[in-house]
């Protein structure tokens, strides 16, 4: 071999080598550049009117929308979402960044659950985040070690993990906001109930009176216990829903579970109960009277109490809450129902 030859080799070599070294360093330039950027470095959370979440079959599971300043959730009626669900799901759409790029074939989509959501057995879901100068879409697939998803962008082959992690929820009662409304028990003065067609009342004669005591019990009974007509006074406070529909008076015309609670400030709260299946279902009014107000008038406040609350408007919450209950119907957790609704038998035993 003339070495002229052999330097030609050589040269051919290097430019072979320095080809594959440029080619390789173009593959990987995208996804180097990539990692750590935003998915969407333009949204503008203030600017979002509508969330929508999206499963197989292109089926529409969830519609949050603004109506009045305030999010809702269309599948409900339009009933009051829970704020700061909505605004940890457009905050993390908004924070996600590209920790890794993923497969690019529609052959392995299924096994990170972000395939096209049109396909009826798609695993992710798809959030469209809708504004007035466009939308920002995702399908969201399985999450990665607690702290991130694997994710697509509808129409764009690659397929990303990033971060943080984002849940879309398909259940729309999942995103409604649940605090119905929050009575503390110490204000409850006295609770009416009817349930099975027999009524009885449970009292307390003042503030001071700790415990509720049975008015007129049946001949021959007593309280099971000294605390055991309490839990009927506790049914208000931190009252939260599990669903909610909207009102039909058809479904009410045979209830036979009724209560009243009458507070020592005067807000009297009518509770209505159905039960269909293994759900718990009430209906509320409310009025304000003000003759019962003014026969437990509160104690005086202490001169050296500088720092103490005003005493509530009760007139007034009263009012905004008949306006807010009257629409709708709501399922509630079984232990408080039952806590209301619970038959004068179990309260009661000979003495």
């Amino acid at each position: 071999m003339t070495e002229r030859r052999v330097y030609f080799l050589v040269g051919l070599a290097i430019a072979v080598i320095a080809a594959a070294i440029w080619v390789s360093s173009q593959r990987h330039l995208s996804r180097d550049v990539d990692i750590g950027n935003k998915l969407f470095p333009d949204l503008k959370l203030g600017e979002i009117r509508e969330i929508d979440v999206t499963r197989g079959s292109a089926k529409r599971v969830v519609t949050l929308e603004i109506r009045e300043d305030a999010w809702t959730v269309a599948e409900r009626e339009h009933y009051p979402a829970d704020a700061a669900k909505v605004r940890a799901l457009a905050l993390g759409m908004a924070d996600l960044r590209i920790v890794e790029e993923k497969t690019s074939d529609p052959k392995n989509y299924a096994a990170l659950a972000v395939e096209d959501i049109a396909e009826p057995a798609a695993g992710g879901a798809q959030v469209d985040l809708k504004s007035a100068t466009g939308i920002a879409s995702l399908i969201i697939g399985r999450n990665s070690g607690g702290h991130a998803n694997f994710v697509r962008k509808p129409g764009n082959a690659r397929s990303l993990l990033a971060a943080p992690q984002v849940f879309a929820e398909p259940e729309p009662k999942n995103w409604l906001h649940r605090p119905i409304v929050d009575v503390a028990a110490e204000r409850v003065q006295e609770a009416r109930v009817t349930t099975a067609r027999v009524s009885y009342v449970l009292t307390r004669k003042d503030r001071s009176q700790a415990n509720f005591a049975l008015a007129s019990p049946p001949k021959g009974k007593v309280l099971a216990g000294e605390m055991a007509g309490n839990a009927a006074g506790t049914v208000l406070s931190g009252l939260e829903l599990d669903d909610v529909r909207k009102q039909d008076a058809a479904r009410w015309n045979a209830v036979a579970d009724h209560a009243e609670l009458r507070t020592f400030d005067g807000w009297v709260i009518g509770v209505e109960g159905l039960i269909e299946g293994d759900q718990h279902w009430i209906r509320l009014s409310s009025r304000y009277d003000d003759a019962l107000a003014k026969a437990f008038p509160p104690p005086a406040p202490a001169a050296a109490a500088k720092d103490s609350k005003p005493l509530p408007d009760v007139s007034k919450d009263a009012t905004d809450f008949a306006a807010r209950a009257s629409a709708w119907e709501y399922e509630v957790p079984k232990y408080k129902y039952d806590a209301l609704f619970k038959p004068l038998d179990e309260l009661v035993k000979k003495p």
